[in-house]
């Protein structure tokens, strides 16, 4: 019996954002306590890693003009970022696991009963509206739901994620201009500041037993929500 595959290469293709190539990498097993195991969509610069790609700004290709990239701070005279996700871990180890060839292009006719019934989380690192429409809106037909978020919601190519996707936040300027558009939101608001968005996450509160596995409010239509940075960057989220 053929074993079960760590996961699948779901998409290929050219960035809208810089025309660079990008892949998308779909892993099957998680142990993030937040998400829960969820289908965890990776999309990564196939040709640089991702390390590499955020000291040389080459990581714009999967994740546009996020605010959270790593960016020069004046007043601390030294490189910061933001971003929540710890790449030198889950990510650089997808990565290193694609660069050896240890996931197999995605075939329907053999993996699509891995994804049936299961949650996919759209964008675990980059941004999903850079992907292909017909390979998100495809995989998500067969899950339980998804959830995923942008920052690229202002972007022409990334309209057709409203009502699919929350479109990221980081001011309270974003987000009258996102719901102003017909967008749902997900704000990150900096840690000791007022909230100016929706739902609190559930998976982020306190003594909250959720998870996005079991929380179904981040599919792009249902509520704006916010949360409290957080993750390594969390000290860098700049005030609202």
């Amino acid at each position: 019996m053929r074993n079960k595959p760590r996961g699948f290469v779901v998409d290929r293709g050219i960035s809208p954002i810089d025309g660079q190539p990008y892949v998308a990498i779909a892993t099957l097993k998680s142990t993030n306590a937040k998400t829960g195991d969820m289908v965890q969509v990776f999309i990564l610069r196939p040709d640089i890693a991702p390390l590499a790609a955020i000291v040389s700004g080459d990581d714009r290709t999967i994740c546009g003009d996020c605010p959270h990239r790593r960016r020069w701070d004046a007043a601390l005279q030294r490189f910061v970022r933001s971003c929540y996700v710890d790449v030198g871990k889950s990510v650089n180890s997808v990565w290193r696991a694609f660069a050896r060839g240890s996931y197999p292009d995605y075939d329907p006719s053999l993996h699509s009963r891995y994804i049936r019934g299961r949650r996919i989380r759209w964008g675990a690192y980059g941004d999903p509206a850079i992907l292909s429409e017909s390979v998100v809106r495809d995989l998500t037909a067969l899950a339980d739901g998804h959830t995923g978020y942008t920052h690229q919601w202002r972007q022409p190519f990334a309209q057709w994620c409203r009502g699919f996707f929350q479109a990221s936040c980081d001011s309270f300027a974003d987000y009258l201009a996102a719901t102003e558009t017909g967008w749902r939101t997900f704000a990150v608001v900096p840690q000791g500041a007022a909230p100016y968005a929706g739902k609190l996450c559930p998976a982020t509160a306190d003594n909250s037993q959720a998870t996005c596995l079991t929380c179904r409010l981040c599919d792009g239509a249902k509520q704006d929500v916010h949360v409290v940075a957080h993750g390594i960057g969390a000290a860098y989220v700049g005030a609202a």
